[in-house]
């Protein structure tokens, strides 16, 4: 049978970001410090771009010599005004890119760098596989991997390097071996914690501080300091994947009382202000450039302007769900995190009409400062309960609540899980104890075992 080659065509829809809206979604995203160093960047790599001092009028530039649509885009919507066929069509493209990295996606790009060949990459996207929400592996992942092929050798690169990734503790096969991982990272390999976990496990569970001294010929003094080291470590490893601690935060925006009224502003002070160069304004309006030096000054011109636009956007978009947040917290705002009502990305996409996936991007990696401390602006939105009195209570309300407990609670007697849900229960929340075990693992409070003091 005889083979034709021709051509033929097509017609397919689909998805495409152009790179302005690229970049948009960048700075919508981008924390304060990051979008500084991106406007820095912006500023040294376009001429048309300049900062003014913050003392002069910021003016919205206006396009010279050019029919002002090619330089100015849509204005920004107010939340009490539909938003524009154009602003749903970019609200449409940005919602439908992928979210932020997990866990497995950031470890499997990682994977491909690091990997000593093809072969071990595949066997640690298959460890991968096996691991649960904390990070842990399964019992049976290594014969897992062998069983699909994979000669041990490959399996234990492959399981080495997935132990030694950030965040430290991921790829352990239980919580003592995650705890031990971390040390091991924290180059506590022959610490006397690390001694503790490895030999005396049970007895650190029972808290038998004394016995443990005797038998690693320590005074109980030190092996109370080194559980205390333990303490310090997380349980869920995982959970703190997208936290930066090497990080110098800086809130976006602030809260504050004045004049008996709550406020609600963007600190600014991280924020270069920007124009168009008046010289390059007026380049075009001279009519007097080559036609490719033209060409190139109106380009320049089209990015600082699509530029200014996005981060004059972001601001706006901030400041507006930072208000909405205000009208549906204000019990937060007057008392602290024990008032905190439950609240969803719906609910302020609802007031800002904006989608709610936009919401989120636009508060990820966001920080408010308020009265009762720095907050991650992601703190507001959670889900919750209704006390016996009917009343919606927050699950971030609950945490605090966990948190006062433990901190008011005998150290030489803690309170178990079941404990802190009988105090809740007195409180008016009704909560099961194996939920009780999850707050207070999502806060970074240890077991009870390891709390006790003598």
């Amino acid at each position: 049978m005889a083979t034709e080659m021709g051509q033929s065509q097509r017609i397919e829809q689909g998805l495409a970001i152009t790179p302005q809206l690229k970049r948009s979604l960048e700075i919508l995203q981008a924390p304060a410090l990051d979008l500084h160093d991106m406007i820095v960047n912006e500023l040294q790599t376009n001429p048309a771009l300049e900062e003014i001092n913050p003392s002069e009028m910021l003016e919205r530039p206006e396009s010279v010599g050019e029919d002002p649509e090619d330089f100015d885009g849509p204005d920004y919507q107010e939340p009490n005004s539909a938003p524009s066929d154009e602003q749903l069509k970019r609200d449409f493209i940005l919602n439908s890119i992928p979210d932020t990295q997990s866990l497995r996606e950031y470890l499997l790009k990682e994977s491909k760098l690091d990997a000593e060949n093809a072969r071990v990459a595949e066997a640690f996207e298959t460890l991968v596989g096996h691991m649960d929400d904390r990070g842990f592996l399964d019992a049976d992942a290594v014969e897992n991997a062998i069983s699909k092929g994979f000669d041990e050798k490959t399996v234990r690169q492959a399981l080495d390097m997935l132990r030694s990734s950030a965040p430290s503790g991921i790829g352990a096969f239980d919580m003592r071996d995650s705890l031990m991982l971390q040390l091991e990272h924290k180059n506590m390999a022959e610490s006397l914690a690390h001694k503790i976990l490895e030999k005396h496990f049970e007895l650190l569970l029972k808290r038998r501080v004394d016995e443990i001294a005797s038998l690693e010929n320590r005074s109980p003094e030190d092996v109370e300091d080194a559980i205390g080291e333990i303490a310090k470590l997380s349980t869920s490893p995982a959970h703190d994947f997208a936290e930066d601690t090497d990080r110098y935060i800086t809130p976006d925006v602030a809260y504050k009382k004045e004049d008996g009224e709550w406020t609600v502003q963007l600190t600014n002070e991280y924020i270069p202000k920007l124009r168009i160069n008046p010289e390059y304004r007026q380049m075009i309006a001279e009519g007097k450039l080559r036609k490719d030096a033209e060409s190139y000054v109106k380009e320049k011109i089209r990015d600082g302007k699509s530029f200014m636009d996005a981060v004059e956007q972001r601001q706006n978009t901030l400041l507006n769900i930072a208000r909405a947040i205000l009208l549906k917290q204000p019990d937060f705002f007057e008392i602290g995190a024990e008032a905190l009502k439950p609240m969803t990305m719906q609910d302020i996409a609802d007031i800002v009409q904006l989608h709610p996936t936009t919401v989120g991007r636009a508060v990820s990696e966001k920080f408010a400062e308020t009265p009762h401390g720095l907050y991650p602006m992601k703190f507001f939105f959670n889900g919750g309960y209704n006390n016996q009195s009917g009343e919606s209570i927050a699950s971030a309300s609950v945490k605090e609540k966990i948190r006062d407990i433990v901190s008011s609670e005998p150290p030489q007697k803690p309170f178990s899980d079941a404990k802190i849900a009988d105090i809740l229960s007195g409180d008016g929340i009704t909560i099961a104890r194996r939920t009780v075990a999850k707050y207070r693992e999502e806060i970074g409070i240890p077991a009870k075992s390891l709390r006790k003091r003598f």
